[in-house]
């Protein structure tokens, strides 16, 4: 019997990098407090959105790093420029250093979180890889529950703690073995089976069988040759995964995470709840990391397709409990409007919605919904449609094909991600912020439908039993051709 203990421990070093990055993405939620207005101009929109462009460009650099120098010399090597982007937010005396530090945490951020789970799925055993899977998802939720633990800490010192993650990772990976996948694809055989006997407990593990399996699949992928964006776009095997886990990371942005996160700290003092807006951040901090907690868990029990539904289906009550509470607010006219901070996210009462006659008194009678509901929001989100999407474009997607189509996934829930970050804000000051919440709401709905139709399971399924579930007749004819012809 293999050990999890080495697969675990290599898995947590790669996710080191997920964790700099959740620091990166609820960095603005606390610095938009304390940086003084002079450094941040009107840029504040940009400062929380930036980071996002950064990170959809790094598909594209790397697919060709991780073809000639591996997942884990890619996450070395970037932790040193993700050092220096912390450091430029730390020195920032102006706001193109702020752009420019946002720019490149969130490119070299983008990059860990794609290279962790990749890493993870290459050396982890068919029944640990959903849950080692899962485990870069709560990186991440601790890297923003660092953040908002000290979200009273100087935006300066904050920076300054940030650079201790990705050095740590770089050390810790440094000592951890190259993938036996990646050493099998440069021919290396004997360096894989070292590999691969480390990872599964040692010297005396038997690897035989796994690393002939490793072989075959190496040795398939070079046989289907490379995959054309032609090909990628136009046969079925490889359009309808690629539909389902697009439509997925749209479902997962859409959904409003990134602004929530972004401007979580806003959002609570817009509301105008009792609680201190600091204790509020912890609170939805705590909450998102025992979501993701619990998908390590359930992911492999429950499988991803039910874990998506039901966060999809509580992503919607959530984000309708906190529309309600902002349309009982944008129609309270003896309120105090959410703070009056001037803040891009203030409350305004143009609303699409039909104008209500509500009393201050009874709008705190209702004042528990923001906070709750967010507290809902982030339990769901981090237990399916957070994780699961980044899973399912490792699992669905034939490997072949893998790395053009990953680059496509990944790009594109950024660029959805950019868009709702950079421009919900001011939809919110044009319609009501409950109009934005309703949207939420009903895009969340939707998803839900398409999960239950549309999305496959692939808990306990092999590469081939996954590939089987899209392949067409066609597709079954060509490779017993080409098998005859071999």
């Amino acid at each position: 019997m293999h050990s999890l203990v080495p697969q675990l421990f290599a898995t947590l070093g790669a996710c080191l990098g997920a964790f700099s990055q959740g620091s990166v993405v609820v960095w603005s939620s606390n610095a938009l407090q304390h940086i003084p207005e002079e450094i941040l101009g009107d840029s504040k929109e940009w400062i929380v959105s930036i980071f996002m462009i950064g990170a959809g460009l790094v598909p594209w650099f790397a697919t060709l790093a991780f073809q000639h120098v591996g997942k884990k010399w890619t996450l070395v090597a970037i932790s040193f420029p993700f050092i220096g982007g912390w450091l430029l937010l730390f020195l920032a005396k102006n706001t193109a250093m702020l752009l420019l530090g946002r720019f490149i945490t969130g490119f070299c951020g983008g990059m860990f979180i794609l290279a962790a789970p990749a890493y993870s799925s290459e050396i982890a055993e068919t029944k640990y890889r959903g849950a080692l899977g899962s485990l870069m998802q709560v990186m991440v939720c601790l890297g923003m529950l660092f953040v908002n633990f000290n979200c009273s800490t100087d935006w300066r010192v904050l920076s300054g703690l940030c650079i201790i993650f990705p050095a740590l990772m770089a050390v810790w990976m440094f000592f951890i073995p190259r993938s036996p996948e990646f050493l099998v694809t440069k021919g290396k055989y004997e360096e894989a089976k070292l590999s691969l006997q480390w990872f599964r407990g040692g010297a005396g593990a038997d690897v035989e069988k796994e690393l002939k399996e490793i072989e075959n699949n190496v040795e398939d992928r070079r046989r289907a040759g490379a995959v054309t964006v032609r090909k990628l776009v136009t046969q079925a095997r490889y359009v309808k995964p690629l539909g389902t886990v697009l439509t997925l990371m749209a479902l997962q942005q859409l959904s409003g995470i990134n602004y929530i996160l972004g401007y979580s700290t806003l959002i609570m003092e817009s509301a105008g709840t009792s609680l201190d807006q600091c204790v509020s951040t912890m609170l939805l901090g705590c909450v998102q990391l025992l979501g993701s907690v619990a998908t390590i868990f359930l992911i492999d029990k429950c499988g991803r397709r039910m874990l998506l539904i039901i966060s999809e289906l509580f992503i919607s009550l959530s984000m309708l409990g906190v529309a309600v509470f902002f349309l009982l607010l944008e129609n309270c006219e003896d309120c105090n409007n959410g703070g009056g901070n001037g803040t891009s996210i203030s409350t305004t009462t143009t609303t699409m919605l039909p104008q209500l006659d509500i009393s201050k008194s009874t709008l705190d009678e209702v004042g528990f919904l923001p906070l709750v509901s967010l507290m809902l929001f982030l339990a769901v989100f981090f237990l399916g449609l957070g994780p699961i999407p980044f899973i399912l474009n490792v699992e669905l997607i034939p490997p072949e094909a893998r790395a053009l189509s990953s680059s496509f996934a990944i790009s594109f829930n950024w660029v959805i991600s950019f868009l709702v970050a950079q421009f919900v804000p001011s939809i919110g000051d044009a319609l009501g912020k409950s109009s934005c919440y309703f949207m939420f709401s009903g895009i969340a709905l939707l998803g839900t439908l398409f999960v239950i139709l549309l999305v496959p399971e692939t808990k306990g399924k092999s590469e081939d039993e996954i590939k089987a579930l899209y392949q067409t007749k066609e597709d079954t004819e060509s490779l017993i051709s080409n098998d005859i012809l071999l």
